[in-house]
């Protein structure tokens, strides 16, 4: 066998994968438990930091609203449709980031649960207008009591122009 140049590492290698191999999971667990990650470069990182944010938020808005049984994208698409009655599926699907399919989809989970309605436009046969049902009204009034909540919470941590700025820097992210 030849010798590896600075000393043989390829037996020290090969013993480290054996030791490693053998830890069992209670061993790993106490030693997550008892020592200190190194992130590397993950906190320099945009994406792990917004993921990480992301994460946290949902944490708070899912178990205020949790009882709803709304995601986000659902709630913003209520809100959309609150604020733009008899808005088109297809601008719906524009501003909230949702392909055509995955719009679809939503809109007849909403529309089967009797929080919106879809109307044949009286000018273009081929658009449906979306409108929020009373039910969908209610709903949309509780919910949105519960987020504004959440997003006090959320923005505490910042003084007013921090958060301002904050926002700021998020939309010139989104393009």
């Amino acid at each position: 066998m030849a010798a590896v140049p600075g000393g043989d590492h390829g037996g020290a290698l090969a013993g480290e994968r054996g030791r490693r191999a053998r830890r069992t999971p209670a061993a790993l667990l106490a030693r997550a438990r008892g020592s200190r990650v190194d992130l590397d470069c993950l906190p320099r990182l945009l994406g792990f930091n917004l993921r990480r944010a992301h994460q946290s938020c949902w944490r708070q808005y899912a178990s205020a609203i949790g009882d709803h049984d709304f995601r986000p994208g659902l709630f913003g698409l209520l809100v959309l449709v609150a604020a733009n009655p008899g808005i088109a599926q297809i601008e719906l699907g524009t501003h909230l980031g949702i392909d055509k399919a995955t719009i679809v989809a939503l809109l007849d989970r909403l529309e089967k649960a009797g929080l919106l309605s879809r109307r044949r436009s009286t000018s273009d046969r081929r658009r449906h207008g979306i409108f929020l049902t009373e039910r969908g009204g209610a709903a949309l009034a509780c919910m949105q009591a519960e987020v504004r909540s959440v997003e006090r919470r959320i923005a505490s941590r910042f003084t007013r122009s921090e958060f301002e700025q904050l926002l700021g820097l998020l939309r010139r992210l989104q393009g």
